[in-house]
């Protein structure tokens, strides 16, 4: 039996919504506690391993409901994994070398399954080289795992921003008549948006590596199936999860720079600063959502509208994005502590 995508999104967000919270009081008698810290944006106790409650939705509702199509099976494969590895980091954080080898190996998976990239449009021009997209787009799924951890630090981000990631994951995929591509990611979003009503500020429960690693792969798997689908372009996808992808990157980019150990925690991120800074968490995030809702929304449709044009406004998005990054970092943090 299957159901639309937005019928099943629908039950994936009641699913997320009730399990969230036995999430949460197994993580409390298990002692699964972020405590607070010069390296933490919390002041006081949480909660982790939420967003296990978004993996077990999602693979249910897709085991149940979801569409005859080759991409379901290693994307909900790939996510019930994923969502393991990470709910075993949250118990006992394992090794880099583990969880970078594992994520590695997924990637690949996914890839040999589905095929390989063996194109790209730059410029409105094909460029042919499986030899170099493959591995880069192995690379850009593991880094996309990261980066979700990465960016999950403050009350309701990394989970509004799989909300409205998704969302347009799935707008993109109807447009193009993918529909099991615009399924999955419909009720990747239900679920996320499930886990937001408990993860939104004040957070009663953090997202943990169960569920920051899964969005990750959400989104690195909804890029690869847009690409190899011919959905809409790889850039597309880009400027989708752009605001996590700039500030993530640039900030790594950064601390390499500096000679810093790029994988160890730290509080160098955008709204890191600005938590530093004395701004609520609930202010961050509705900075964050208002940043989607004005620049990659429409910067998505235009993309979409124009995909001649979907370099330069990835371009565009890429520039207006790092240049946020360096004010909040050089121009409002100074002035801050000059004044």
């Amino acid at each position: 039996m299957s159901l639309d995508a937005w019928q099943s999104a629908g039950l994936a967000l009641i699913a997320a919504l009730v399990l969230t919270p036995l999430m949460r009081w197994y993580s409390l008698r298990r002692g699964l506690i972020d405590q607070p810290g010069a390296r933490r944006s919390h002041s006081s106790p949480v909660a982790r391993g939420g967003g296990l409650a978004i993996g077990i939705s999602l693979v249910m509702t897709a085991v149940a409901f979801a569409p005859n199509s080759a991409v379901v099976a290693p994307f909900v494969g790939g996510a019930a994994i994923v969502s393991l590895l990470g709910w075993r980091d949250d118990h006992a954080p394992l090794g880099v070398g583990w969880r970078l080898g594992i994520q590695l190996l997924l990637a690949a998976g996914i890839i040999a399954w589905l095929g390989p990239v063996e194109a790209i449009s730059i410029g409105g021009v094909t460029v042919q080289a499986a030899w170099l997209w493959t591995p880069t787009a192995v690379l850009a799924i593991v880094w996309l795992m990261n980066l979700f951890n990465f960016m999950d630090g403050s009350d309701g981000l990394a989970s509004s921003q799989a909300v409205i990631s998704f969302t347009l994951f799935a707008f993109a995929f109807g447009l193009a008549g993918e529909t099991a591509g615009a399924w999955l990611a419909a009720v990747a979003a239900g679920a996320s948006l499930g886990f937001l009503f408990w993860n939104r500020p004040p957070a009663s429960i953090f997202l943990g590596d169960s569920g920051s690693l899964l969005l990750g792969w959400c989104a690195g798997a909804f890029a690869l199936t847009g690409t190899l689908s011919d959905s809409f372009s790889v850039w597309v996808s880009f400027i989708i999860v752009s605001p996590f992808v700039i500030d993530a990157t640039v900030t790594l980019c950064w601390r390499l720079a500096r000679g810093e150990r790029w994988y160890t925690p730290h509080t160098n991120h955008a709204y890191q600063y600005l938590i530093r800074l004395r701004w609520s968490h609930g202010k961050v995030l509705l900075v964050w959502i208002a940043l989607n809702g004005l620049l990659v929304v429409p910067a998505t449709v235009l993309a979409l509208w124009k995909p001649q044009a979907d370099l330069g406004v990835a371009a565009v998005m890429t520039v207006i994005l790092a240049g946020a990054w360096y004010v909040v970092h050089f121009v409002v943090a100074k002035d801050r502590v000059t004044t």
